[in-house]
């Protein structure tokens, strides 16, 4: 049995400038990383003799003789670009849920495609595995998706990725050890309570990108990725740079709310409220319409978040420095 292990994202700064529809033209970037949360996918080569040729277990269970009979639209779609007619049997957990901000769906593909490669024996590059996913998600199944959930899951690690026309560049953040070990212990999620399909809520953002109406909004957002960047690097004290970089994700938020269809009355509810109980920082991860909010607050601050919105509804976690691999079991 093979198994790949793929962290999911937690993005701080510049969503939204990672869609072609806005670094086709002007210059996006984002500031963000992957988390010690994960999407497993375990594929077992099945003998001749199965009783279906494919077996695939995911939220409900499909069994079929043909790969163009299987619904789920990911794993269809990669095993018929290689061809795929061996009898295989597929099974996928994630330590989270899905449709809650977090890059589950394109970790997801980053992991089925790094699968099938170790499967037919080829070990692809970092780049060529986030490539290949932005291909299948944007081109194949033309999904309304950017391309930095992508890059997290096949890269790893906290960094800024740049984008301008067809390049990506990698800018891999300098924190201390102290100073990441702080950043871990601070950063929480509280669950809204709904998730939300990522490609549905984008429409009205795409809209008023191409429309240009966002196009203030998002040159800003650029801007501070750099910043933030210089705020977690810089010398000075842990705290203080971490207050800072958390008046920035305020900042961001704030920003974010203006690109349409992103946040509602729960939302900002939890928001404000995190805020009042002394958070540093927090903002929605993902698109927008539900999810997780993550919020930056001082570790002795992270009781009473569980008391308020319920420990069931809070989850710790960590920042993690690989992204995509794939295991041998047996």
């Amino acid at each position: 049995m093979w198994v790949s292990k793929t962290p999911l994202r937690a993005s701080f700064l510049g969503g939204g400038t990672d869609y072609p529809s806005h670094f086709r033209s002007h210059p996006g970037a984002v500031l963000g990383g992957t988390i010690d949360k994960y999407v497993f996918i375990q594929a077992l080569p099945l003998a001749p003799i199965a009783e279906q040729k494919f077996r695939v277990t995911y939220r409900t269970t499909e069994s079929v003789d043909r790969v163009e009979d299987i619904r789920h639209p990911v794993i269809r779609e990669t095993l018929k670009l290689h061809n795929w007619s061996d009898p295989l049997n597929i099974a996928t957990m994630s330590d989270l849920p899905g449709g809650t901000g977090l890059g589950s769906s394109s970790a997801f593909t980053v992991g089925f495609i790094n699968l099938v490669h170790r499967l037919k024996g080829i070990e692809l590059t970092r780049y060529e595995l986030a490539r290949q996913a932005i291909h299948m998600e944007q081109n194949i199944l033309k999904e309304n998706v950017g391309v930095q959930d992508q890059i997290h899951a096949a890269f790893g690690g906290l960094s800024r990725y740049e984008f301008s026309g067809d390049q990506i560049s990698i800018e891999p953040l300098r924190l201390t050890t102290n100073r990441l070990g702080l950043l871990n212990a601070s950063m929480l999620l509280v669950y809204t309570g709904s998730g939300r399909s990522a490609s549905n809520v984008l429409a009205t953002q795409e809209t008023r990108t191409k429309a240009g109406d966002n196009a203030a909004y998002l040159r800003e957002m650029y801007d501070m990725t750099s910043e933030g960047a210089r705020v977690l690097e810089e010398d000075g004290v842990d705290a203080t740079a971490l207050a800072r970089f958390g008046d920035l994700l305020n900042h961001g938020w704030e920003l974010k709310r203006n690109l349409g269809a992103v946040s509602n009355p729960m939302i900002d509810s939890i928001y404000l409220k995190g805020r009042d109980m002394g958070a540093w920082g927090g903002k929605l991860l993902g698109a927008g319409g539900g999810g997780f909010v993550l919020f930056i607050a001082s570790p002795e601050l992270h009781p009473s978040f569980e008391a308020e919105f319920g420990a069931e509804n809070v989850v710790k976690l960590a920042m993690t420095p690989t992204g995509s691999s794939v295991a041998r079991i047996g």
